[in-house]
């Protein structure tokens, strides 16, 4: 069987949250683990593809056939349970934490909390243009940020100085609503974040 794309409906903190991916399991075990056909159609709000953090759980059973594996949807697993699926704990990475050096930043897009580590060096180096650009710190009590995504993706705001006789770049990821005013002061480079970009990220 070709692979095909589906997505599972993730739950609380995550309840808004689709995770995209493909599959090659049959149609029956598909529903099995409640998955749901990922079409031109899905609404892209809340879509996620690759993330490290958040991750499904996984369901795997031995047929006479071989092992079948996969995610599986939170409101499924008790189903699963009983078709006779072991389900193994998710293992999302990637988080990034606040330390001495760096701190947990995010900009929101789609519904989704994308978040990355930012140097604390080059936070102080944007100044007022932080909040400009849409980033926001983390407080460490958000329990609902997307690390590590293929898609969505932000754009990114690029400047250059020159230090000593050396231009230095420096970019950063940018709140794509924010996109006039960074245009205003930043070079950019596009996002993968619409309808129509998410298929070359599955």
């Amino acid at each position: 069987m070709g692979s095909r794309l589906v997505f599972v409906q993730l739950a609380a903190p995550y309840a808004g949250i689709k995770y995209g991916f493909r599959t090659t399991v049959k149609d029956s075990t598909s529903t099995t683990l409640g998955h749901q056909a990922l079409t031109a159609s899905t609404p892209v709000s809340g879509l996620i593809f690759k993330a490290n953090s958040p991750k499904p759980r996984r369901a795997s059973r031995t047929t006479a056939s071989g092992v079948e594996s996969s995610f599986v949807a939170p409101a499924a697993i008790v189903a699963a349970i009983a078709a006779g699926y072991d389900i193994v704990k998710a293992r999302p990475n990637g988080r990034k934490r606040n330390t001495r050096f760096q701190t947990a930043v995010y900009v929101t897009l789609n519904g989704v909390k994308y978040a990355w580590g930012m140097r604390k060096t080059q936070q102080a180096k944007l100044g007022a243009n932080f909040g400009a650009l849409g980033i926001k710190p983390t407080t460490g009590l958000e329990d609902d940020l997307v690390f590590g995504a293929s898609f969505p993706k932000p754009p990114q705001a690029r400047s250059l100085t020159v230090k000593g006789g050396v231009t230095l770049s420096s970019s950063t990821f940018y709140d794509p609503s924010n996109e006039a005013q960074v245009k205003a002061k930043f070079s950019d480079s596009p996002g993968a974040f619409t309808q129509a970009d998410w298929g070359e990220f599955a």
